[in-house]
């Protein structure tokens, strides 16, 4: 059962302090916002990129832009020099506004519309991702203008978002892909894979590594040469558990790598969730309470159709902050809809709520505003951007 943390009274390894609780409040006040809002800070983006760059030396950072597409966001990515994975034209538009270049950008998705394929070529980007033979024909217009990352499917992983059920071939299917590539006309560039989203094993990416290695030394054998090696996204972030610290986390991977890629092999991750997610800090506010059987229903004015639709899409559990501390009971915290389905929290643990309370969620900044809607007519929480 999720406990909510008392922000009183948190112990130095919680993300928020009391200090933030008064912050909120004075932005309230001076900007005179109504919830729920969402608050961004640039400066946390920069620390993130900063923080998993040091954690992988030489490996090339491109944003998932997927967890959040902020202007923000994507503006301190392009200053900082790095790039973007995009799966749409569309997304692409977004990076270009924020300064970004898209043929620096990969195309990831697997599946592509002839119309996607052109729209993105005319606007620069040549590296896409494929996964099956039918893909591939799609290509055959743009011969001498794209090169082609094969994506193979990683088993066994412990990942809470599992993207390997949808895309990736076999790993005994990339030889084939690769020679259908080179009849085609088309450039094979190299090979790309997805642990899946939130993943709290690092031993999942040396073990795929590993399988990348042994797919190249026979793609070698047929005389192709891997280029480049995109190890995806996945690395993890704090919500209710605690996480290791991504220095520890990606230890192991940068020991496989070195090991099985230390020749001119260039090695791209795609970090979305690590970027954007504790950049971002949700400001809601109860708007009615209830009991029915016996608990207590605390409704919010930002649900699952809203700001929590990660809590669907993302399968995520975030963590909830008060400034109130008495008896705790085990309660229903509910979003502000008409469906029924709309409860975020069936079994968390809560001190007594007033109508009008102010409860904080930190880490709300990947899968969770992209796939937010206006159900009902009730608004999407906006964004405030801080430095």
């Amino acid at each position: 059962m999720i406990k909510a943390i008392d922000i009183r009274k948190t112990a130095p390894r919680h993300r928020l302090k009391k200090s933030d609780f008064l912050r909120v409040r004075d932005i309230i006040g001076k900007q005179s916002l109504k919830t729920p809002f969402l608050i961004l800070s640039r400066s946390a983006v920069r620390n993130n990129l900063d923080a998993l760059a040091a954690a992988m030396p030489g490996v090339k950072i491109y944003y998932a832009v997927k967890a959040n597409n902020h202007q923000a966001i994507l503006e301190e990515i392009a200053k900082a020099g790095h790039s973007f994975d995009v799966a749409s034209f569309s997304e692409l538009e977004q990076i270009r506004c924020a300064g970004g270049l898209p043929e620096n950008c990969i195309h990831s998705h697997p599946i592509k519309s002839p119309q996607e394929i052109e729209n993105a070529i005319n606007a620069g980007t040549n590296t896409f991702v494929i996964d099956n033979f039918d893909e591939i024909e799609k290509f055959i217009p743009y011969s001498g203008k794209v090169r082609l990352l094969i994506r193979f499917k990683v088993a066994e992983s412990n990942a809470v978002v599992n993207l390997s059920y949808k895309f990736g071939c076999e790993p005994d299917e990339v030889i084939e892909l690769a020679h259908k590539i080179h009849d085609y006309g088309l450039d094979y560039y190299g090979l790309t894979f997805h642990v899946g989203s939130q993943c709290l094993d690092s031993n999942v990416y040396v073990r795929a590594i590993k399988t990348a290695a042994e797919i190249r030394d026979r793609l070698k054998a047929d005389g192709f040469e891997t280029k480049l090696l995109d190890i995806g996204g996945g690395f993890p972030v704090q919500y209710i558990k605690s996480i290791l610290s991504i220095d520890r986390f990606c230890k192991p991977i940068n020991k496989i790598l070195g090991t099985k890629f230390a020749d001119d092999t260039i090695i791209a991750c795609e970090p979305g969730r690590y970027i954007s997610a504790s950049a971002v800090t949700l400001v809601a506010t109860v708007i009615g309470k209830s009991i029915r059987s016996g608990k207590n229903w605390y409704f919010l004015d930002d649900g699952v159709y809203g700001s929590f639709s990660g809590r669907i899409y993302d399968h995520c559990k975030y963590q909830v902050y008060t400034n109130r501390n008495t008896v705790w009971k085990e309660s229903v915290l509910a979003g502000p809809t008409c469906d029924s389905f709309d409860v975020i929290y069936d079994d968390i643990l809560l001190p007594p709520l007033e109508i009008g309370n102010i409860l904080l969620f930190p880490a709300m900044g990947a899968y969770t505003s992209v796939s937010a809607s206006t159900f009902n007519g009730l608004r999407k929480a906006e964004y405030i951007v801080l430095e």
